[in-house]
């Protein structure tokens, strides 16, 4: 009884993300107090924020929600901070999680006004380099007002609504209905080139925009 209880606490750990993954994070768990009991605070600090990074990075792996909240428990047990300062903390940020909340929601209310703005500036702009230029200087100057990741999704809500009037145009498709963007079999085979080249041109922007976020947090 007490094996099978194991191995489902086991399979259930971090849900399904790779044994590779939930390993490191035990890891790092038993690590955390090696490190604080043998060399400090200060070090087990700092090991602590790296490993929050590390699970930012792969969230892809497994959404950094519980094994953040995993490290963040085990630094309030090991009374590397108190709760006091942990409740603090979340006071002082709830106008940037709402900021979030909101502000991501409604960026989807707002996907048709900014496929329209954004295709204009597409269509009107006829020299990439400028386009780049533009969507880097714009997406830094919104990014002093609001969120970074918010001017992230709304770049990308208006490449994916651009790309997919592009794909359906191309399928012989109404583009006015909604139809799958990620299917490629009714395509001919003379417009995937030209499909392949688009989404390289919206992957530069795309990313374009991202380092103009990047600009942006930083100057402010």
């Amino acid at each position: 009884m007490s094996g099978s209880m194991a191995q489902a606490f086991a399979h259930n750990f971090l849900g399904h993300s790779p044994r590779w993954y939930k390993a490191s994070i035990v890891g790092f768990l038993i690590l955390n107090a090696l490190v604080l009991w043998t060399v400090g605070p200060v070090a087990a600090g700092w090991l602590l924020v790296l490993e929050f990074i590390f699970t930012l990075a792969m969230a892809l792996k497994c959404y950094p929600l519980m094994p953040g909240g995993l490290l963040l428990v085990e630094a309030l047990l090991l009374k590397m901070t108190t709760p006091q300062a942990l409740y603090d903390e979340l006071v002082h940020n709830f106008p940037v999680i709402l900021l979030l909340m909101f502000m991501v929601a409604g960026i989807y209310f707002m996907k048709d006004l900014l496929l329209f703005l954004f295709s204009r500036l597409l269509l009107g702009v006829r020299s990439k380099a400028m386009l780049a230029l533009m969507f880097c200087f714009l997406s830094a100057f919104l990014s002093a007002f609001l969120d970074a990741l918010t001017v992230t999704a709304v770049i990308i809500s208006a490449a994916v609504g651009f790309y997919s009037v592009y794909h359906r145009v191309a399928s012989g498709d109404d583009p006015r209905q909604d139809s799958p963007i990620g299917n490629d079999q009714n395509l001919p085979k003379l417009h995937h080139a030209d499909l392949e080249q688009f989404r390289a041109f919206l992957r530069s922007l795309l990313m374009h925009g991202a380092v103009g976020t990047a600009l942006g947090g930083v100057c402010t």
